[in-house]
C-alpha cells in the first residue's frame, strides 16, 4: 500500500448503539434460553437415569459436572459478542457513514464521494448515493450561477433606470420645461 492511499481503520466496535446493541441484547436472551434449556434437560436426564435419587440430588450432580463444561461456555460468551459486533459492524458502519454523509450533503458541505471499507454490505449503495451527490451538487452550482445571472442582470438593468433618469434631468428641455 502506498504512502499516500489512506488507510480506513475501524476504530469502536458499537457504531449505532440502537441496532448493535438490540441485536447483542437478543443474543444475549437466546443464548441464555439455550443455556437454560440445555441444563433442565440435563437435570431431568439425570434425574431420570438414577430414579431413586431425588431431583435435588440430581441438581446437585449436574452442578457437579457443570464444571466441565461452565468455563468453556464463560470463555465463549465475550468471543461470540465480540465476533457479533464486528460482524454487525460491516453494516451499521456503512449506514453510519452514509447518515453523517447525507446531513453534510443536506448542510452543503459535501467534500468528496462516499466510500465503504473492503467487506462492507451493501456497497452497491455506494454508486448510486454519490450519482445524487454529483446531480444535487451540479444542480446548486446551475442555481447559484442561474442566481448570479439574474443579479447582474437586475444590477444591470436598475443602472440603466438610474443612468436615463440623470440624463432627463441633466438635459436642458428638463430645464426649459422646469422655467
Amino acid at each position: 500500500m502506498s504512502s499516500s492511499a489512506t488507510v480506513l481503520l475501524r476504530q469502536q466496535l458499537l457504531i449505532d448503539r440502537h441496532v448493535q446493541g438490540c441485536l447483542l441484547w437478543r443474543t444475549a436472551l437466546y443464548s441464555t434460553a439455550c443455556g437454560l434449556y440445555f441444563f433442565i434437560i440435563l437435570i431431568f436426564t439425570e434425574w431420570m437415569s438414577h430414579p431413586d435419587s431425588t431431583f435435588v440430588e440430581s441438581l446437585f450432580s449436574c452442578l457437579d459436572e457443570s464444571i466441565y463444561w461452565a468455563p468453556g461456555l464463560m470463555l465463549v460468551v465475550p468471543v461470540v459478542a465480540y465476533d457479533l459486533l464486528k460482524l454487525t459492524n460491516r453494516f451499521a458502519g456503512p449506514f453510519f457513514r452514509l447518515r453523517r454523509e447525507m446531513k453534510r450533503l443536506v448542510d452543503n458541505d459535501s467534500e468528496r464521494p462516499l466510500s465503504f471499507r473492503d467487506g462492507d454490505y451493501w456497497v452497491e449503495i455506494v454508486d448510486d448515493f454519490n450519482t445524487v451527490r454529483e446531480e444535487l451538487m451540479e444542480l446548486r452550482k446551475l442555481h447559484a450561477n442561474q442566481g448570479s445571472d439574474l443579479r447582474e442582470a437586475e444590477i444591470r438593468q436598475s443602472k440603466l433606470f438610474t443612468d436615463d433618469a440623470d440624463e432627463e434631468s441633466e438635459s436642458p428641455e428638463s430645464y426649459a420645461v422646469g422655467s
